[in-house]
This record gives C-alpha cells, sequence and structure tokens, in this order.
C-alpha cells in the first residue's frame, strides 16, 4: 500500500491497480482475472481492529464491491463474485494488515445457498442462529463442507463489520478476531447479497460440519 501510494520505495514491487485515499486495489498474486485486494490506506492489522467498526470507517465492502464490476481495474472475471476476509489465525492470515479478497466463488455454492434461501433470514438479529452447512474446496481441489452463519441483506450501504459485531459476536460472546466474513450476490427473490459468517467454534448442531476461519473454502481466486 505505501508503495502504491510513493510514501515508500520497493520491494515488494505490487501491481498497483487503483490508488484512492482511503484504500488501494492491488492484484492478489495468482495471476488469474479473478484475484484481487482491497488494502485500506490506514493501519488496520484485521478483522479485530475496533476502527473498522465505527463511524469513521469507509464502507470498503461496498468499494470492494464496486471495483470488482466490469469496467474497473479489479474487474473479477469470474461467474459470480465472492469477497472475503479471513480471521487472526496466524496460520491463515499471512499480512497484520487488513485486506479484503475480491475474487470468484466456486462453482455450486450459489446453488447450495439458492436452496436455503427460504431458511436464511434478513433479519440481523436472528443471523447468529441461522446456520447453513455449504460444501466448498480445499486448496487442492477437494470438496469440503463447513457451516456458515447466512444473512440476506438488500445492498451493502451498512457497515458489514459493526453489523457483525452488534449481531454475531457481542450476543454469543464471542470473539471478533475469530471471526470471517464473506459476501456473494443473492440471485434469487428480490436479489441482494448474502453475508456469510464462520469462526473455527461455530456451534452447530449433531452431524453438522464444524465453522472455518478462512473464506478459502469459499473463495475462487487462481
Amino acid at each position: 500500500m505505501q508503495v502504491c501510494e510513493g510514501t515508500k520505495t520497493g520491494p515488494p514491487f505490487p501491481q498497483c491497480l487503483r490508488t484512492t485515499p482511503t484504500y488501494v486495489i492491488l492484484n492478489g498474486g495468482s495471476g488469474s482475472n479473478h484475484d484481487f485486494l482491497l488494502v485500506p490506506s490506514c493501519r488496520i492489522s484485521g478483522i479485530e481492529c475496533p476502527f473498522i467498526t465505527t463511524t469513521n470507517a469507509p464502507n470498503y465492502w461496498l468499494e470492494a464491491w464496486n471495483n470488482a464490476q466490469p469496467g474497473q481495474p479489479a474487474h473479477v472475471v469470474y461467474p459470480h463474485i465472492g469477497l472475503g476476509i479471513n480471521s487472526a489465525d496466524p496460520t491463515i492470515r499471512m499480512q497484520d494488515q487488513l485486506h479484503i479478497h475480491l475474487a470468484g466463488i466456486h462453482s455450486g455454492i450459489q446453488t447450495q445457498l439458492n436452496n436455503h434461501d427460504s431458511t436464511i433470514t434478513n433479519n440481523p438479529s436472528r443471523w447468529r442462529n441461522q446456520v447453513v452447512p455449504i460444501w466448498g474446496l480445499t486448496s487442492t481441489g477437494l470438496p469440503a463442507p463447513r457451516s456458515y452463519r447466512v444473512l440476506h441483506v438488500a445492498n451493502l450501504n451498512e457497515n458489514l463489520f459493526r453489523l457483525l459485531l452488534d449481531s454475531v459476536v457481542r450476543p454469543t460472546g464471542a470473539t471478533m478476531a475469530a471471526q470471517i466474513l464473506a459476501v456473494t450476490p443473492r440471485l434469487v427473490g428480490s436479489g441482494g447479497f448474502y453475508v456469510l459468517n464462520s469462526e473455527p467454534g461455530l456451534p452447530v448442531a449433531p452431524g453438522q460440519p464444524g465453522g472455518t476461519g478462512t473464506v478459502d473454502f469459499l473463495l475462487a481466486y487462481a
């Protein structure tokens, strides 16, 4: 980010696709046309940073979505877009600077969400109990099930970090650092977006797959 803004010289030498006063857009590094990053310009360690839930924080999710559209520097060329941020787990998060992945979403996940749509709430107060099993893919391409809390929102105008804190983290006594968030379009009904959240200790019903601290089961990068 500092190299993109010109306040630091490389290495590294990132491919800076857009530089704004509040964030930069970078190539994600895989070399594909559906792997990009939104990185805030200010110092934010990750999803656990208190600043991102305040009214002073930019709407990074809406900016990520807009930058992933056709004609934009980070146009995600894939059947459907997936946005995501990992938990603070040091085995998952390699950089201590918040970044939102702009990527594809694995084939079949939209169909699964469509099939669960009638049970997915649009009421944030019910989000913490709306747990849905979703089959994603491992890094080697093998099917893998994980469970996610899923919420339907009409748009991305609200601060999703704050919504997560108020609707899930505080009511359940969880920790923000353990959470992941992912966003993908809702293709049925009145449209909008699905917001998926999970954590390694996600409470699930017997026989249901556990949660996760990474969005990698959902997102397609390469």
